[in-house]
């Protein structure tokens, strides 16, 4: 039987807006703790490497990823990505040091038939991804943004199925 919700943070601490993705993480955790959902979300913090993340969200229906994106318009811009009916652009999410990253392993698992029937994605734009661990004030507010919408579609999750 498949869980049902998965938060999946990807990141570097240590490359400045490359962090977004876990601090939405962290953002969801507080805002949770002691409350109904803190039991029914599962949150993982992953570097982003392909495998990994297959691995991770093979077991679940609902999974919602935040990531820093490569900066293509402006830095904090915020994206919803919805892979069920949209491919990824595998380029948008290569900045890392991984040859095969989030888009790659999104398709791979579409091709398998191992896509969660729910895998949502929340970009944001960074604009400085060299080391350090302060992020751009645009990419933290954008951060702020995404957890939030994220706590909003898991309330709607809560609410739709009946077993949580």
């Amino acid at each position: 039987m498949k869980k049902n919700i998965l938060l999946i943070g990807i990141g570097n601490e240590f490359r400045s807006d490359d962090r977004a993705g876990k601090f939405v993480c962290e953002l969801v955790k507080d805002a949770i703790k002691g409350s109904p959902l803190e039991h029914l979300i599962e949150i993982e913090k992953l570097s982003g490497e392909g495998a990994e993340l297959i691995e991770s969200w093979k077991d679940y229906e609902n999974v919602y990823i935040a990531d820093a994106a490569q900066h293509v318009s402006e830095t904090g811009k915020l994206r919803r990505i919805e892979t069920s009916e949209d491919s990824l652009k595998p380029d948008y999410f290569h900045y890392s040091s991984h040859s095969f990253s989030l888009a790659e392993a999104a398709e791979l698992s579409r091709q398998m038939g191992m896509l969660p029937s729910n895998l949502v994605i929340y970009s944001i734009e960074g604009g400085n991804f060299g080391s350090g661990t302060d992020m751009s004030f645009e990419v933290e507010v954008s951060c702020l943004k995404a957890a939030r919408m994220i706590l909003e579609e898991i309330s709607f999750l809560k609410e739709r199925v009946s077993y949580l």
